[in-house]
Order: C-alpha cells, then sequence, then structure tokens
C-alpha cells in the first residue's frame, strides 16, 4: 500500500477587479476546496482565510503593487491581525458586514487603518449606512445582482457614499445591463462574470512534520554545528531520535558500544558519518513516498559524486558545501515546488543558493557535470571535468564509489529499503 503524500495542495480563485478604464486594479481571492469547485464551502471561515494567504505564492503576479489583493477576513482574523503578515503595500483587507457595536473589532479596523491599510466593506442589502463599520473602510462592494436595483434604491446608497468620499466597488456584474448601470451610477470598480472567470490556482503546503524535517535540514546545512544545537533538533523530532538510536546500535555502524541518548549518538558517531546520514534520512522524509526512492538515491548519489571529486582535486574545504549541493540539487521534484521556495525554508550561503536556482557561478559546472554523466553525455562530461580541474580518471572512480555509498546507505535507511514503498 502506498501511503499518501505528506502535504497537501491548496486552491485559490482569483478574480480580476477593473477600473473605470477597464485596466486590471486587483484581485478577489477567494477559498476554494478543490480545482473542480466553483463555490467557496468551508465550515471555518479562519482556516479558509489562512488557507486563501498561504496560497498567495501561487499568485506572485497579483498580490504585489501596485495591483491589489483583496481577501474576505472574518472579524477573528481581523482581530488578531492576520492583515499585518501581508503587509499594506498589495492586500486590502475585506470585512462581510458584521453588527458594527463589537467595540473590539471597531478598534482593530482603526487600528489597520492607521497602519496604511485600505479596508473595504462588503455592504449587504438592507443596506445599514449608520454602521461604524464604515468609517475605518476606504471601499465600499455593493453587489449587483440584488432585486432592488430596479426600486432606485441603490442610486440614492450610491450618492451617499460618494458624498462620503468612498470608493465604490460593483461585484458580481454579470450582464451587460448591469455593467451599464454601475458606470452609470458613478462606480469606480467592477468585478464579475460579465468581465471576466474566476481562475483557480493552487500552492503547495507544507505540513507540520515536514517543517520540522526542514528545520533540521537548515542545521544540517552548517559545516559543522555546535553539539547542543544538533542535539536539540534531532530531539525535536521522535521519529528522527528513534531512528538516529536504532541505525548507530545496528551492526552496520559498529560501535564499540550501545548508544542511549541522541547525545552520545552524535558523540559516538561523529559530525562526518552522522551528518551524511541525517541528510539523506530528512530528505527521505519530505519526499513523497511514489518517488522517494529514485530521486533519494540519485541526490545522494550526486552528493557523494561531488565530496569525493572535491577531495580528489584538492578541494577539501568545499567537500561540505558540495555534498549540500548534490544533495539539495533535486528538492524541487522530490518537493513539488520551486527551488526559490523550497530554499526560502534554508539558510544557505549565497553562492551554494544561486547555483542550486541554476544562476551561473562557480557551482553551476558541478550540476552540469552530473547532468551529463546521468544523460550520458560523455563530450560533455569530459568538457566540466576539465573545466574543473579533476584529475585523470577521478570522475569514473568517484562515480562508481558514490553509486555504491548511495545503495549502501539507502538500504540500511529505515523505510527507505529495496522494493518498499
Amino acid at each position: 500500500m502506498i501511503p499518501p503524500a505528506n502535504y497537501e495542495t491548496l486552491f485559490v480563485a482569483r478574480q480580476p477587479v477593473l477600473d473605470e478604464h477597464k485596466n486590471t486594479w486587483g484581485y478577489f481571492h477567494y477559498y476554494r476546496r478543490c480545482r473542480e469547485h466553483t463555490y467557496s464551502e468551508f465550515t471555518d471561515p479562519l482556516q479558509a482565510t489562512l488557507s486563501v494567504i498561504q496560497c498567495l505564492p501561487a499568485c506572485v503576479d497579483t498580490c504585489a503593487g501596485p495591483l491589489k489583493s483583496l481577501i474576505h477576513l472574518p472579524p477573528q482574523a481581523l482581530i488578531t491581525g492576520i492583515p499585518k503578515a501581508l503587509g499594506p503595500a498589495c492586500v486590502v483587507p475585506v470585512l462581510d458586514f458584521y453588527p458594527g457595536d463589537e467595540p473590539t473589532l471597531v478598534a482593530a479596523l482603526h487600528g489597520l487603518a492607521s497602519d496604511g491599510y485600505e479596508l473595504a466593506l462588503d455592504l449587504p442589502r438592507p443596506f445599514d449606512l449608520t454602521t461604524p463599520l464604515l468609517t475605518p473602510c476606504d471601499t465600499v462592494i455593493l453587489d449587483m445582482r440584488t432585486p432592488e436595483l430596479q426600486n432606485g434604491e441603490l442610486k440614492g446608497v450610491v450618492a451617499e457614499l460618494k458624498a462620503r468620499g468612498k470608493r465604490l466597488l460593483a461585484k458580481r456584474v454579470e450582464t451587460h445591463e448591469a455593467a451599464a448601470l454601475a458606470r452609470g451610477l458613478g462606480f469606480d470598480l467592477f468585478s464579475g462574470h460579465y468581465f471576466r472567470e474566476p481562475e483557480t490556482l493552487s500552492q503547495r503546503k507544507v505540513s507540520a512534520a515536514e517543517a520540522t524535517r526542514l528545520g533540521l535540514l537548515e542545521v544540517l546545512a552548517q559545516s559543522e554545528p555546535p553539539t547542543d544545537m544538533l542535539v536539540s533538533a534531532i530531539e525535536a523530532d521522535a521519529s528522527v531520535a528513534y531512528r538516529v538510536l536504532s541505525l548507530l546500535n545496528s551492526a552496520h555502524f559498529g560501535l564499540l558500544k550501545k548508544v542511549s541518548s541522541v547525545r552520545q549518538a552524535v558523540l559516538l558517531a561523529g559530525w562526518v558519518q552522522l551528518s551524511a546520514w541525517l541528510r539523506v534520512m530528512v530528505m527521505g522524509d519530505v519526499t513523497p513516498s511514489t518517488k522517494a526512492r529514485e530521486l533519494l538515491h540519485l541526490s545522494a548519489q550526486r552528493a557523494k559524486l561531488f565530496e569525493l571529486l572535491a577531495q580528489a582535486s584538492g578541494r577539501d574545504d568545499e567537500a561540505d558545501s558540495l555534498f549540500l549541493l548534490g544533495l539539495f540539487s533535486l528538492l524541487p521534484a522530490m518537493l513539488d515546488m520551486p527551488m526559490d521556495a523550497v530554499l526560502d525554508k534554508l539558510s544557505l550561503d549565497d553562492d551554494l543558493r544561486a547555483g542550486l536556482c541554476g544562476a551561473p557561478g562557480p557551482y553551476a559546472p558541478w550540476l552540469g557535470i552530473a547532468q551529463a554523466i546521468e544523460d550520458t553525455r560523455w563530450d560533455d562530461m569530459a568538457q566540466f571535468a576539465v573545466r574543473l580541474g579533476l584529475p585523470t580518471g577521478s570522475v569514473a572512480t568517484a562515480y562508481n564509489a558514490s553509486f555504491k555509498w548511495a545503495d549502501t546507505l539507502l538500504t540500511v535507511l529505515p523505510g527507505q529499503r529495496h522494493g518498499e514503498c
């Protein structure tokens, strides 16, 4: 049985908001349970809001200035200051109409306004123009599908709100008549199916367990972290601590005495041996199981190949960084995330980060030689070897050794043995 991947995918629908010249002013962002849904369905407004916020990286082209991101936020989110996680430059918190005599909510809205946030109030019928919620809001959103459009009530409401200096946004504009009416009444902004259908995007969500593993990876990315820091990072995850003790007590490591604590394991195993095993193990943990074996083996092999070639060419001081380069080089495929999004969770040297992101620099030829070997492009491999100043014959020797090393290591990793899914 193949266990599920240790992450979930979040979905958000975005619908453009146009100005009077039909230029895009911003986007509404709506929660979606799946890509196929064309409506918002949720039981917990706060969790739905948090999902939308977490999904905003998928909308990077539409949630940065000067475009505005309009997000409906429940009172709890506004009171606890969740909009401050996004900043006032792009996000426009949208408040659905609630009784306006809640002093905590009103105070929170005024606080956000004083911090530079533009606020919007989604005002339903019957229109309450006496609510204190109107005061801190720059924009008022009115629904163009309501039946009172025909009896003149909307005209008076629009006139009073404009007299107060409010920006007016017509939502759910779905017909030519509704669009013409909104323009005739003097609305400033327009949104609805008449102009454009919503577009659903997705964003990969890092699970709590995965975030813990990435935190350990950040510690392991250091050349040799303090013992206390490494011990604390391992002990923070019971699963990792258990496997460290189990593996180091196995015959494979051949320690002369049984290990009974994580600190003892760190001291007895030594940083070089333990860090290599931990790095590969953690990478296996954060990789969806259906493709873990192949990708993990390849990344471990690359890591050892680069390390061995660094040593063979007199670059011992670069061996550890090159090991990380190889190990992390397949992270996008492992995690189903862009490389820059993965690296945002890790503190790495600028050159190493640039190399992993594909930028020209000292690490580019290392990744080039690995790709050439894997693609059996031997002429290209030879050119990279010359460029890197590698001794004659060192590539073949290191490649064979790295393959055996990765195969042996993954064989003894719990949950990564041959034949397991």
